[in-house]
């Protein structure tokens, strides 16, 4: 099963990334000048929640899976995942850092977002925005409020322009 991951957040420059052919839902981007990282789509089964702290964690949802200024968490799995290995403090501060940090590693993989994010999600959406959600310490997804600051359309799993209403 092919799957990609949505990299592009808040800048419009753009990088090569592959996407994951292979079907183990691993996905390695490779811009220039910066080391290989990867990034995967999330696993569509449930997995099992995590024993201890959460290590910082980031997850971008498209606007759809979630209602504006709510408490509630995302609905459905993350267009894309990405967990640290340094943790960070369980408090406001840590939580700063870790959006921080995933804003790091998603400026320095830029790539085709429509294309990606569209071949990363089961299904079609239109006019959806996407959020940078983190996890830090607890085992509940924190709003960021940040945006990518468009508006993707996706048509089975390719982009397509966005229809003018």
């Amino acid at each position: 099963m092919k799957s990609c991951v949505l990299v592009v957040f808040l800048v419009s420059c753009y990088t090569r990334i592959e996407c994951d052919e292979s079907g183990d839902g691993n996905t390695v981007a490779e811009p220039s000048g910066v080391d290989p990282i990867i990034l995967y789509a999330p696993s569509k089964t449930e997995q099992p929640p995590p024993v201890g702290p959460v290590p910082c964690t980031c997850g971008v949802f498209l606007s759809g899976q979630f209602t504006k200024n709510s408490q509630d968490p995302p609905k459905g799995h993350p267009a894309l995942l990405h967990e640290h290995p340094d943790p960070f403090p369980c408090n406001i501060w840590g939580n700063k850092q870790c959006t921080n940090r995933c804003l790091d590693i998603i400026v320095k993989h830029l790539p085709n977002s429509p294309t990606i994010l569209c071949g990363s999600i089961d299904r079609d959406c239109h006019r959806e925005r996407a959020y940078l959600f983190i996890k830090n310490c607890n085992n509940t997804w924190i709003n960021t409020n940040l945006s990518a600051g468009r508006e993707y359309c996706c048509k089975d799993g390719a982009p397509i322009k966005c229809p003018i209403l």
